[in-house]
């Protein structure tokens, strides 16, 4: 038999709390509090009452709402009181079983103690601090990313107005000697006034190319400003957006590598690092990555858990004629994962130098008789990985 509960409905800022001896009988009214150190002592007061009405040490239910049940599960931690997170899917799915569906919050209170009383939870174990530093870093090497992106979009917009057909000069237009040239002769009438030996001198301080690249690389410039015509004069604003959106660039490659080094770094203080790290095509930067979206494999019982807990399990619905199977993955999972998956399948099949289990699997799939197109071939493909990972980090031996 479960023991009381206090069912907390979370939102951005507040929740509501109520208790439960069981799904049927409540012990107090629906309670609104806010977040902070006075609103989160009403449920230890409550818990108290509780606790000693029932004779029994009740837990405390809520639902995951990413960021916003963050600062309870913190007091909940510091007080060493028990707390089970319920999955929003599974609270919604228990919502709509009712023939007129209704939600407010004080009737989510009673959903969410209904699906405590009626599933099987595991009390949710302190995570390792390690991991959680790493799942945060990756989240906002995500982040930074996403920002990078933005702004290497509008960097490009303003090139195209200032320096046309720069790209055909440098076809990496990120590298040091291409934004430093940018930086330095930011508008092709001030690069053409430069000789040859100049600007070969000025890239030689920038890269680490030789001197004859360097050279051919200055020729180049110099036909580029005879045939450049530009979009704007030498003192147009455009030509500041431009130096502007150069910075802009530069600040989040440098954000986007310092992060990501420190999460290597912190990685490999972990066993797991090396052994998915040996898998042929993944290096340091996805293993670090993929290992912070897993967090501690050993937490799942077995490798068709983690499967599930990256959403790439096969979706099985059969009814009649319908066998049901060859449908889609069920993408009820970690998203960040399964993109991770994707790209270190990618990376796996453009590795030819040493045998692949991955990309003798993924011909297997798309020569076979009834052979499956690629983009299912590699969603098998990262079914494969990870159950590799799995028995890799299981059983502590590298890849073979």
């Amino acid at each position: 038999m479960k023991v009381s509960c206090i069912a907390v409905d979370v939102s951005k800022g507040n929740s509501h709390i109520q208790g439960y001896i069981d799904s049927d009988t409540s012990f107090s009214k629906v309670q609104k509090i806010d977040h902070d150190r006075s609103g989160f002592n009403e449920i230890l007061t409550l818990k108290s009452k509780l606790d000693k009405q029932t004779e029994q040490t009740s837990v405390v239910v809520f639902e995951a709402t990413g960021v916003y049940h963050r600062g309870l599960e913190s007091f909940l931690k510091d007080n060493g009181v028990a707390y089970i997170i319920v999955n929003p899917l599974q609270s919604a799915k228990f919502r709509k079983q009712e023939l007129r569906t209704k939600k407010t919050d004080k009737r989510d209170c009673k959903n969410i103690a209904k699906v405590y009383f009626a599933n099987d939870f595991r009390q949710v174990a302190p995570e390792d601090e390690l991991y959680y530093t790493l799942r945060q870093l990756n989240r906002e090497y995500e982040n930074l990313l996403n920002h990078l992106r933005k702004a290497k979009v509008s960097f490009n917009e303003a090139l195209e107005i200032v320096c046309p057909g720069y790209e055909k000069v440098f076809p990496e237009l990120y590298t040091e000697s291409s934004l430093e040239i940018l930086k330095k002769f930011p508008h092709p009438k001030q690069l053409g006034r430069k000789s040859m030996h100049s600007l070969s001198s000025f890239l030689m301080k920038h890269n680490e190319h030789r001197e004859l690249w360097c050279e051919k690389k200055a020729e180049e410039l110099i036909r580029y400003t005879q045939e450049c015509v530009s979009g704007c004069r030498e003192e147009d604003v455009n030509v500041d957006i431009l130096m502007s959106q150069i910075k802009q660039v530069e600040y989040y490659i440098e954000l986007c590598d310092a992060t990501l080094q420190k999460m290597i770094e912190l990685a490999k203080q972990l066993p797991d690092f090396r052994l998915i790290q040996s898998i042929p095509g993944i290096g340091e930067n996805l293993a670090a990555r993929i290992l912070a979206e897993i967090g501690d494999i050993r937490r799942f019982k077995g490798p068709k858990q983690l499967v599930a807990y990256a959403g790439i399990d096969p979706i099985i619905y059969q009814s009649g004629k319908n066998d049901g199977l060859h449908l889609h993955i069920s993408k009820k999972g970690n998203k960040r994962l399964r993109c991770l998956l994707y790209l270190a399948v990618m990376c796996s099949l453009r590795v030819k130098t040493q045998e692949s289990s991955i990309r003798q699997f993924y011909q297997k799939k798309t020569h076979q008789s009834n052979a499956m197109r690629p983009k299912a071939a590699s969603i098998a493909c990262a079914n494969k990985l990870l159950r590799i990972i799995y028995g890799l980090c299981k059983t502590g031996c590298a890849y073979k």
